[in-house]
């Protein structure tokens, strides 16, 4: 048995994408890197991530495939944690390379079809493109209105932070959302739940996350809502 290495979550991340990227064809060409490990590794790094995402560019795509795909590039090196449903709309699995610690791989089928406009080459892996900065954003507010994850007003606060011109496409995207929900959402947030939720994160800020926080609901107030 090959030893293992120490253990570095980046490392492990950016190896195991680019065994994706280059030993699975339709992977590459169905899929890009979604989620905040593109975001981190090649933008902003500003924490760490867990696993790889993956979305279909194409809406309703089934991933089923990709999963044959997978199993068939990596014999025994792909455990399955979440199975396709009948649709094929996604899978979980965790990937082991020789001498690697594992990887938690997710593949999920878009319900709507993602412009190229919005995806970009991947600098580790540039056989695959990855989500841009200003289509995270957008995945991000929206997942603000949708759950309660205080590592999404981590992402927010980020972004804006490098890149302040996307403040006002972030006020736009707001603007779009169910204000009440959303105001809802974020009053939810106290600083011991928000510190509580980013325990698990040893390299984030939790004032960062209540910046994000006060920083959208003084756009909604700004907006005449609650």
């Amino acid at each position: 048995m090959a030893p293992v290495e120490p253990f570095d979550r980046n490392a492990a991340l950016q190896k195991a994408l680019m065994a994706l990227a280059e030993n699975c064809a339709r992977l590459r060409e169905t899929c890009y890197w979604a989620g905040a490990s593109a975001i981190a590794l090649e933008e902003l790094h500003h924490r760490g991530s867990f696993d790889l995402d993956f979305h279909t560019q194409k809406a309703l795509a089934d991933v089923r495939p990709i999963l044959a795909e997978i199993h068939q590039a990596f014999p025994g090196g792909f455990e399955l944690v979440s199975a396709p449903d009948a649709f094929g709309s996604g899978f979980k699995g965790i990937l082991r390379l020789p001498g690697q610690e594992g990887v938690t791989v997710e593949v999920l089928s878009n319900f709507e079809d993602v412009p190229s406009t919005q995806l970009v080459q991947s600098e580790t892996a540039p056989k695959i493109r990855r989500i841009t900065l200003q289509r995270f954003l957008a995945d991000k507010l929206q997942c603000i209105a949708e759950r309660s994850e205080a590592r999404d007003l981590i992402d927010v606060a980020a972004i804006l932070r490098h890149q302040p011109q996307l403040t006002s496409e972030a006020k736009r995207i707001v603007k779009s959302l169910d204000a009440l929900i959303l105001a809802e959402r974020l009053t939810g947030w106290s600083e011991a739940s928000i510190r509580e939720d980013l325990s698990a994160y040893r390299d984030v800020d939790a004032g960062d996350a209540l910046y994000a926080r006060d920083l959208l609901l003084g756009w909604l107030r700004e907006e005449g809502q609650p």
